[in-house]
């Protein structure tokens, strides 16, 4: 085999390493790309820029290189979904971005680069979330859903989450005939959140009320 062949030949299989290394993370946390699709992207990328440099030298090495980045933002486009309160995948959607940017590096044969972003990318995607777990038990982020009667009014409640401490978003306020539907993403320590369950259970002009916890 040609030396030149083995080179590109060597690049495509690290990138394919590289991305299922960085895939296998999401693959765990049953996200929408997982390994074969951060491995490919990654790979796909590689073969990009190999291509790029031979058919782009020695004036224009950039000209599919410089592409690879408006394809792979649909792709990471593909993976975010907008619920009706949240928005998720953005995550995923750049790691697809840093498996791009891995194999572009691989292709320029920039192994320590790709290596060292690699790894920056695995303790951001891994030891950060436990940071972020750790954060999550000190402060909670819950949808309340809450049906009273005209005698409790939405300024009412708010004063009531400011006084115990609490950050709130309005959602919803609707009205059936003579009850009102209140819907509030509210952000708080677990005990002040717990505090308003017992305050909201004690409270008379609330007819019932609903708890969603959100991401």
């Amino acid at each position: 085999m040609d030396l030149h062949l083995f080179n590109e030949s060597l690049q495509i299989l690290a990138s394919l390493a590289m991305g299922s290394v960085l895939g296998l993370e999401r693959e765990y946390r049953r996200k929408a790309a997982g390994i074969r699709t951060i491995a490919l992207i990654s790979a796909g990328s590689t073969l990009f820029t190999v291509l790029s440099r031979e058919m782009g030298a020695p004036d224009s090495m950039d000209r599919v290189a410089s592409n690879i980045l408006t394809g792979v933002g649909f792709i990471g486009a593909g993976v975010i979904f907008k619920g009706k309160y949240s928005v998720d995948g953005i995550t995923t959607a750049t790691t697809i971005w840093i498996a791009a940017a891995l194999g572009m590096a691989i292709g320029m044969n920039h192994y320590m680069l790709a290596l060292l972003t690699l790894a920056g990318s695995l303790l951001v995607l891994t030891g950060l979330r436990y940071l972020e777990h750790r954060l999550e038990l000190q402060r909670k982020r819950k949808q309340f859903s809450i049906h009273c009667g005209p005698d409790l009014s939405h300024i009412q409640l708010e004063a009531i989450f400011a006084e115990k401490g609490l950050k709130f978003k309005s959602l919803v306020i609707s009205r059936h005939d003579d009850r009102f539907e209140y819907k509030y993403e509210i952000t708080g320590s677990v005990s002040a959140l717990d505090d308003l369950n017992e305050y909201l259970l004690a409270e008379k002009r609330v007819f019932s009320f609903n708890v969603e916890v959100t991401y």
